[in-house]
């Protein structure tokens, strides 16, 4: 949507399109503008209706105003104009001259009319929008609602001005004004055609075809899905599409509102061994997108996974080749294998390359492909945005010492300490066996878990507790959470790591001492582990696979907030390492 320039007052374009209008004032002194007898009106307030999308209109300022018995002539000027209108609507403008600072706004003034550009309302009403997203004070840099629609069924200007036919007025006496009240109505928009792209689809994945109606503000947006030959696939009414077998079908997307508006597409389902980046961000619908925001000052790591083709199955490891599109600034850093998986770990550089990007692309070199010749396994890529890491340069604390927290897992700051399994064989200590520095090396005990922090009771040196423990302040915000990790050991039972965010204080919740007293209130997400002795990058999700995790309300209280790991599965004895964490803030 356009950028709005008028709200309740006139615009400067506007003014200076009424003093263009009416000769301005650039002309200089009119030595004819001048009449015998005053300007009378009758109807002081007149009224008008236009509809949007009907080009231009004019609404005669002047009708019915006299001037010595007669309707007004000659020279008139239109003065002191005053503009108004209601429900903090945002009026449509334009750039002028293709400049964003000087906008045109759909209102002129010429030879006395009121000349309306209505198709440039065309985007700015609707009789079905409900939208209420903007008008409201604005929080945190953030519109807010104000019960008011965006973009309503109609519009009232109060348009107030001066008239004036060059008369001399007895000292102290003004001229007489008239006053405008103008509805711009908006017209019924129906669906004019549906348009969607052709679906080509690998056996057993999924898809969502994406259909839209034209005009995109029609007010009966919903359309209906049907695949020609169900044999090869399904689709919902939300345009899920299920594949069942090889094969070539169409889609056929059909307006609900109107039946006579459809179009028909392909579909491809087929199967053959691929590979594919298991990690990439998703898109605002939820699918898998072909991006990946990565933070700065860690490794980046992209996971790789094969597929086989239908009917078949994988066999042995498989090895890949990884590459960078730039390699002076984002080199490939490793090459892991997990055996049939694999992982390009690249630098990522420091806070200097916050909003760079590169492309990161892997192949497979070696494997058992099945049909599928290796050479027609087509390499796949992500394109790497770097964003900023809170861990890198988390800020001055108020302290005059800092803060007293070890953010990229280096061993440095407050001593760590065990919570929980310390007294049955639990430990944690440093390690010079890490990515970069040094590494939080944990033992497991024999209790269910094993769980480490750094206890910094002191506020303005806990880190953790200026982020997320502010009450108020906090609530809403949202991060995800990484880590890297390397087992001594292949398990041979699941390993899992909680990145558990322990509040001391919260609505509701406990006093008096205790870190698992807290644990209902906590911010908990988790990440599975590969069975491998490599290096792996585990990036946390919730229950639901969500990777976003957001101060909850309950956390209305100013309070201590504690950063616990924990490792559930580990057998006794044994130690997994944890390097380079990022926390990526999203708003």
């Amino acid at each position: 949507m356009k950028k709005h320039l008028l709200k309740n007052t006139i615009t400067t374009a506007m003014v200076a399109g009424f003093l263009t209008g009416c000769g301005g004032t650039s002309e200089g002194f009119d030595a004819g503008f001048r009449a015998d007898d005053p300007v009378v009106i009758d109807m002081p307030a007149i009224t008008a209706s236009l509809t949007e999308e009907t080009g231009v209109q004019e609404v005669d300022l002047l009708a019915g105003i006299t001037s010595g018995g007669q309707p007004i002539t000659g020279n008139v000027n239109i003065s002191d104009i005053n503009i108004s209108v209601d429900q903090n609507y945002q009026t449509p403008s334009t750039p002028s001259g293709g400049l964003a600072n000087q906008q045109v706004s759909p209102f002129t003034e010429k030879d006395g009319k009121l000349v309306v550009d209505t198709d440039m309302f065309s985007d700015f009403l609707s009789t079905c929008d409900d939208t209420d997203r903007r008008g409201g004070p604005r929080v945190d840099g953030n519109p807010t609602p104000d019960g008011f629609l965006d973009v309503p069924p109609m519009v009232t200007y109060t348009i107030d001005f001066a008239v004036d036919n060059g008369f001399t007025l007895a000292p102290g006496e003004t001229l007489p004004r008239r006053t405008l009240t103008l509805d711009v109505n908006a017209v019924f928009d129906g669906v004019e055609g549906i348009t969607a792209q052709p679906a080509r689809i690998l056996l057993g994945q999924e898809f969502q075809l994406f259909a839209t109606v034209v005009p995109a503000k029609a007010c009966a947006p919903e359309v209906s899905f049907e695949v020609a030959d169900t044999s090869v696939a399904t689709i919902d009414d939300e345009g899920n599409i299920t594949t069942v077998d090889v094969g070539m079908t169409t889609i056929t997307v059909t307006s609900v509102d109107d039946p006579t508006k459809s179009i028909t597409v392909d579909l491809e389902v087929f199967s053959e061994f691929i590979v594919g980046i298991t990690n990439k961000d998703l898109d605002e619908n939820g699918l898998e997108s072909d991006m990946k925001e990565i933070p700065a000052c860690v490794s980046a790591g992209f996971n790789v996974s094969p597929t086989p083709a239908a009917g078949e199955a994988l066999s042995g490891d498989y090895a890949y080749n990884w590459e960078s599109s730039d390699n002076a600034n984002f080199p490939l850093a490793e090459n892991i294998s997990y055996g049939e998986d694999g992982t390009g770990r690249f630098s990522t550089g420091d806070e200097t390359n916050v909003g760079a990007s590169f492309d990161a692309t892997v192949s497979l070199a070696s494997g058992d492909t099945g049909t599928t010749a290796l050479a027609d396994v087509e390499a796949k890529s992500v394109t790497a945005t770097v964003v900023k890491n809170e861990m890198c340069e988390p800020g001055i604390s108020a302290h005059p010492a800092g803060y007293n927290s070890d953010f990229l897992m280096d061993f440095s700051g407050a001593p760590w300490r065990v919570v929980r399994g310390g007294n049955l064989g639990g430990a944690v200590a440093q390690s010079d066996i890490a990515l970069s520095g040094n590494s939080v090396e944990i033992t497991a005990s024999t209790d269910d878990f094993t769980a480490i922090l750094q206890q910094v009771f002191n506020k303005q040196r806990n880190w953790a507790s200026g982020q997320y423990g502010l009450g108020a302040t906090s609530i809403g915000s949202t991060y995800t959470f990484a880590v890297w990790v390397k087992l001594a050991t292949v398990p041979t039972t699941e390993v899992r790591v909680d990145h558990t965010l322990l509040p001391w204080e919260y609505e509701n919740g406990p006093t008096g001492p205790g870190f698992d007293f807290r644990r209902p209130g906590a911010g908990i997400m988790s990440a599975t582990l590969k069975p491998t002795t490599e290096w792996q990058l585990l990036e946390f999700t919730d229950a639901n696979g969500n990777r976003e995790w957001t101060v909850p309300p309950i956390w209305n209280i100013n309070t201590h907030v504690f950063v616990t790991w924990d490792i559930y599965g580990l057998p006794a004895g044994e130690t997994i390492l944890l390097d380079e964490y990022s926390v990526v803030k999203l708003n």
